[in-house]
């Protein structure tokens, strides 16, 4: 898959200090920008005022599996995986990580139930959102305005893997 980018917290916060990223531990994960027909689920964390693609780390199973996990648990639906968006290199200072993010396409196939938040997602004030397309969702996520750094680092990685989709 093609790596589109590496974000550092000094990408997006100039108040930020350069941190020594060999001594970072890393994390796959995967992200998702699904659609239902035109309409592109993103998830609102109203704690910091952000939105960001479904998706999470990868536990012990392959990034497919993983993703398809995540949807259920995030949005509580199931989905049809496409197509390779890229990834992203993030590194997140707050947890000491190296998230390398995988991102897809995918068509919901099934009615959403309620979706199984963690308590750590309930705590950040996860809340489900369909922006009506494509040009919406970007758009929602360049307006945000993330309060804490991790917001702004997620709001980078998002911007670009809706922007990337936009452009093919």
């Amino acid at each position: 898959m093609e790596l589109l980018a590496s974000i550092r917290p000094e990408d997006v916060d100039p108040k930020s200090t350069r941190f020594d990223y060999a001594t970072f531990t890393s994390r796959p994960a995967a992200r998702v920008i699904l659609f239902d027909g035109d309409k592109v689920a993103l998830i609102y964390v109203s704690k910091h005022n952000y939105y960001m693609l479904p998706g999470g780390g990868i536990e012990d199973e392959d990034v497919a599996a993983g993703l398809g996990r995540e949807i259920l648990e995030e949005v509580g639906c199931e989905a049809k995986i496409e197509h390779e968006v890229g990834s992203i290199e993030v590194y997140f200072d707050r947890w000491h990580q190296k998230q390398v993010d995988y991102c897809y396409t995918a068509q919901k196939i099934s009615s959403p139930d309620a979706s199984a938040r963690t308590e750590f997602e309930e705590e950040e004030g996860h809340q489900i959102v369909w922006a009506a397309n494509l040009a919406e969702a970007i758009e929602l996520v360049e307006k945000a305005a993330p309060k804490e750094r991790d917001g702004m680092l997620v709001r980078a990685r998002d911007l670009l893997f809706l922007k990337t989709l936009a452009a093919k």
